[in-house]
């Protein structure tokens, strides 16, 4: 009878007969099967292995895509009114740095020169009290030129009753 009391050791220390490598089996299959489907959909998918040379693709992209412009490059530039130069105080603690920018205004018609002529002094009125507002970080780099480009043209086509100003265009552009 002390024969029938004994358990193997194997029985012991797995507690139940292998269940948990049957478990890392199926996980393990779960993975490849997942993994096998991923690599189908990649090649069936991305152009059947379809290589093109970096070249090839630049001259895809030259021929498909269309070139970026900025906001208010229009085919035909419109008329252009020389503003003339805007020098304003930054608003930084020590209060010693300030931008010059020459600015060019690009109008719808050549009939809303008389009105910008009339109203170039409200019209830089509006864009220093902008530009006046901000700080050097917020004055330099591309992305921060454009945003503020896009800025004054509202801001001075706020004081325009009959024609409109499609871009201001910067000549000159000092922080210092």
């Amino acid at each position: 009878m002390a024969e029938e009391d004994e358990v193997p050791e194997d029985e012991e220390e797995g507690g139940g007969g292998g269940g948990g490598n049957k478990l890392l089996l199926i996980i393990s299959l779960v993975n490849i099967v997942g993994l096998l489907g991923i690599g189908a959909y990649v090649v069936l998918f991305s152009g059947g292995g379809d290589q093109m040379t970096p070249e090839q693709m630049a001259d895809r992209a030259a021929t498909t895509a269309e070139p970026r412009r900025p906001q208010g490059v229009q085919e035909e530039p419109g008329p252009m009114y020389e503003l003339g130069s805007v020098v304003v105080n930054l608003r930084e603690p020590g209060g010693d740095r300030y931008l010059k920018a020459k600015l060019q205004l690009e109008l719808d018609a050549p009939d809303t020169q008389t009105e910008v002529e009339q109203r170039a002094s409200q019209i830089r009125f509006q864009i220093n009290a902008l530009l006046s507002g901000h700080r050097v970080a917020d004055v330099q780099g591309p992305e921060n030129m454009e945003a503020l480009r896009k800025k004054m043209r509202r801001r001075a086509n706020t004081v325009m009753t009959k024609g409109k100003i499609v871009a201001v265009w910067p000549d000159e552009w000092i922080v210092q």
